[in-house]
């Protein structure tokens, strides 16, 4: 009775382990879910912001100049949360090529406990899209003094590493790039309230935040879909072990069965010679 007992209770421990997977599946799928309806809300306010960069460049690039760049800043988007299979791994993997003499800022706890080299600053990164926009302020508070040339020297140029749905994102933040702006010209200027100098600089700053905001969105989902299928392939892993058990379970209680009956047997003959 002793192993069939060790495998029944193996297999209700297994059967609870599923139950809570298949919660945690549904819940990923809601989040995925939300986690897309944020992305469609920023990439609308990006193509605003680009649109505006690009008109502001089409009438007054004669008023502003790039700056030069000293050095460079790179921020690591990983994960906050586990169950995402070899995500901070792969990435640590892909940035070897990328952060040569560059100022490293992590985004995300597992990353940072993975991370075996030095970086500039670490900080919590996003385990639910409600927290992105948390993580921004956060982010820009520690890239901001990161960011601030010297004298004798210009900013350094900051750029994005992170694992997207179509593979590895690098994209190069700072300097901005300078968007064309597409279809007829304009027979008027922008009207400006402001210098274009200052001008530009909010306009950078916006464009700045609405970046690095689509990159912690775009970040996440791809996070929360490798979640999805980490935890759909232990699922699919649990109910092979069910069923092997189950198998074992069974024949466990055909052998209980033999044994009663040999020993209801045994008894019968020894009961008849007497």
């Amino acid at each position: 009775m002793s192993k069939r007992r060790e495998l029944e209770g193996h297999i209700d421990s297994l059967a609870d382990i599923g139950e809570l997977l298949g919660a945690m599946k549904n819940l990923a799928l809601v989040e995925s879910r939300r986690i897309n309806t944020f992305i469609d809300a920023q990439r609308a306010a990006a193509r605003i912001v680009e649109s505006t960069l690009a008109d502001f460049i089409a009438d007054y690039s004669a008023h502003i100049a790039p700056p030069a760049t000293h050095g460079e800043v790179l921020c690591l988007i990983g994960s906050e949360r586990g169950f995402c299979g070899d995500l901070n791994q792969r990435l640590i993997a892909e940035s070897k090529a990328a952060t040569a003499g560059a100022q490293i800022v992590l985004v995300g706890s597992r990353l940072a406990d993975a991370w075996a080299h030095d970086f500039a600053a670490s900080i919590p990164g996003a385990g639910f899209g409600d927290e992105v926009q948390n993580v921004l302020a956060n982010l820009v508070a520690t890239l901001t003094p990161l960011l601030q040339g010297s004298r004798q020297f210009g900013p350094p140029a900051l750029s994005l590493l992170y694992l997207g749905e179509a593979g590895t994102v690098h994209h190069s933040l700072l300097p901005a790039p300078e968007p064309r702006r597409g279809g007829p010209r304009r027979s008027h200027a922008l009207q400006l309230t402001l210098s274009p100098q200052a001008f530009h600089a909010a306009l950078i700053d916006q464009f700045l935040e609405t970046a690095l905001s689509g990159a912690l969105y775009d970040a996440l989902l791809h996070e929360n879909q490798l979640r999805l299928e980490h935890m759909e392939q232990a699922g699919h892993r649990i109910d092979e072990q069910l069923e092997d058990l189950g198998r074992r379970s069974n024949r466990a209680r055909q052998e209980e069965i033999t044994e009663e009956i040999e020993i209801i047997l045994l008894s019968s003959l020894g009961g008849s010679d007497t």
